[in-house]
């Protein structure tokens, strides 16, 4: 997918009560290849991944406060998710996924560049945390992203206006 295609089919909107089923099934989507791998069943994976999607959305409830939730919308469709929290000193990128059929055409990158342009506006850097076997990985280093510290499961990664 081209930009200037990207920029006419890509929208954003906000996430609504009766966007639920849509976001269990983007979380569960990007998640469990690691658990098929081991071997786990397809209804196990299941319902870890519904438990660990609550787990999540506790933890984004507490942890983020002034976030936009916002459902990736392709040509009006839903295709995704991405969480963005605007702080004085950073703009994080709290999630930003999308389903099976999107990925790889272009719309993360799409995404991310613009989040990018707004960065370098407001002059703060653009930061956000990646699982580290995160098909994404490449696209952030890619488009500049650098690790700045990591765990045993995480990387921390960060995009600067000057860098």
């Amino acid at each position: 997918m081209s930009a200037r295609d990207s920029a006419n089919s890509v929208s954003l909107r906000p996430v609504t009560a009766g966007d639920e089923d849509f976001l269990l099934e983007v979380y569960k989507s990007s998640r469990g290849d690691d658990l098929r791998k081991l071997g786990w069943a397809e209804d196990r994976i299941s319902e870890f991944l519904g438990m660990q999607y609550e787990a999540q959305r506790r933890f984004y409830e507490s942890e983020y406060k002034r976030v936009a939730d916002e459902i990736i919308l392709l040509a009006g469709k839903p295709a995704g998710r991405m969480i963005v929290e605007r702080r004085d000193y950073e703009i994080r990128c709290v999630d930003l996924a999308l389903l099976p059929e999107h990925r790889g055409a272009g719309v993360g990158a799409f995404l991310i560049a613009k989040l990018q342009d707004e960065a370098r506006q407001v002059n703060k850097p653009l930061r956000f945390q990646v699982i580290r076997f995160s098909r994404g990985l490449s696209l952030f280093e890619r488009l500049g992203f650098v690790c700045t510290s990591e765990t045993g499961t995480h990387f921390q990664m960060e995009w600067t206006p000057n860098g």
